[in-house]
Protein backbone atom coordinates (compact mmCIF):
# COMPACT_ATOMS: atom_id res chain seq x y z
CA UNK A 1 0.00 0.00 0.00
CA UNK A 2 1.62 4.07 -1.27
CA UNK A 3 1.19 6.54 1.21
CA UNK A 4 -1.68 8.71 -0.64
CA UNK A 5 1.15 11.52 -0.81
CA UNK A 6 3.53 8.66 -2.93
CA UNK A 7 0.02 8.65 -5.31
CA UNK A 8 -0.35 12.28 -5.60
CA UNK A 9 3.34 12.79 -6.90
CA UNK A 10 3.42 10.03 -9.22
CA UNK A 11 0.52 11.00 -10.78
CA UNK A 12 1.60 14.54 -10.97
CA UNK A 13 4.91 12.97 -12.55
CA UNK A 14 3.18 10.63 -14.99
CA UNK A 15 1.04 13.76 -15.87
CA UNK A 16 3.81 16.01 -16.38
CA UNK A 17 6.16 13.48 -18.21
CA UNK A 18 3.45 12.12 -20.35
CA UNK A 19 3.53 8.55 -19.08
CA UNK A 20 1.81 6.13 -18.07
CA UNK A 21 1.32 5.82 -14.16
CA UNK A 22 2.19 2.21 -14.13
CA UNK A 23 5.61 2.94 -15.98
CA UNK A 24 6.06 5.69 -13.09
CA UNK A 25 4.94 3.42 -9.94
CA UNK A 26 7.18 0.89 -11.61
CA UNK A 27 10.17 3.39 -11.58
CA UNK A 28 9.56 4.10 -8.52
CA UNK A 29 9.33 0.83 -6.84
CA UNK A 30 12.51 -0.88 -8.63
CA UNK A 31 14.96 0.63 -6.08
CA UNK A 32 13.41 -1.71 -3.30
CA UNK A 33 12.80 -4.77 -5.84
CA UNK A 34 16.45 -4.50 -6.55
CA UNK A 35 17.08 -4.23 -2.57
CA UNK A 36 15.04 -7.35 -2.37
CA UNK A 37 16.75 -9.52 -4.45
CA UNK A 38 20.60 -8.15 -3.55
CA UNK A 39 19.04 -9.75 -0.32
CA UNK A 40 17.32 -12.69 -1.08
CA UNK A 41 20.35 -14.22 -3.17
CA UNK A 42 23.47 -12.43 -1.53
CA UNK A 43 22.81 -12.37 1.86
CA UNK A 44 24.62 -15.20 3.66
CA UNK A 45 23.43 -15.68 6.99
CA UNK A 46 26.06 -18.46 8.27
CA UNK A 47 29.21 -16.14 7.19
CA UNK A 48 27.69 -12.96 8.29
CA UNK A 49 27.60 -11.10 5.17
CA UNK A 50 24.46 -8.77 4.56
CA UNK A 51 25.44 -6.38 1.35
CA UNK A 52 24.81 -3.02 1.21
CA UNK A 53 23.08 -1.05 -1.53
CA UNK A 54 23.68 2.77 -1.80
CA UNK A 55 21.87 4.66 -4.87
CA UNK A 56 23.29 8.51 -4.56
CA UNK A 57 20.62 10.79 -3.74
CA UNK A 58 18.01 8.16 -3.06
CA UNK A 59 18.68 5.77 -0.09
CA UNK A 60 20.83 3.34 1.55
CA UNK A 61 20.48 0.06 2.47
CA UNK A 62 22.44 -1.02 5.46
CA UNK A 63 22.53 -4.07 8.14
CA UNK A 64 24.37 -1.72 11.09
CA UNK A 65 26.37 -5.02 13.57
CA UNK A 66 23.29 -4.73 16.28
CA UNK A 67 21.03 -5.89 14.02
CA UNK A 68 22.73 -8.47 12.04
CA UNK A 69 22.91 -9.75 15.81
CA UNK A 70 19.24 -9.55 16.08
CA UNK A 71 19.01 -11.28 12.97
CA UNK A 72 21.54 -13.86 12.99
CA UNK A 73 19.66 -14.67 16.62
CA UNK A 74 16.27 -14.54 15.18
CA UNK A 75 18.31 -17.17 12.43
CA UNK A 76 19.46 -19.74 14.64
CA UNK A 77 16.45 -19.69 16.85
CA UNK A 78 14.34 -20.59 13.91
CA UNK A 79 16.73 -23.17 12.50
CA UNK A 80 16.77 -24.85 15.91
CA UNK A 81 12.78 -25.34 15.44
CA UNK A 82 12.93 -26.55 12.17
CA UNK A 83 15.12 -29.15 12.95
CA UNK A 84 13.57 -30.60 16.29
CA UNK A 85 10.29 -30.67 14.48
CA UNK A 86 9.33 -34.55 13.66
CA UNK A 87 7.91 -35.33 10.61
CA UNK A 88 3.96 -36.26 11.07
CA UNK A 89 3.03 -39.48 9.43
CA UNK A 90 0.29 -39.87 7.13
CA UNK A 91 -1.95 -42.48 8.09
Amino acid sequence: MMNPEVKKLINKTAKDLNLNISDVERAYNAPFELQSIIMRHRCDREKQIFPSLRIPYFLLFYCPPWNKARLLKKWKKNETIRTTEQPVDNI
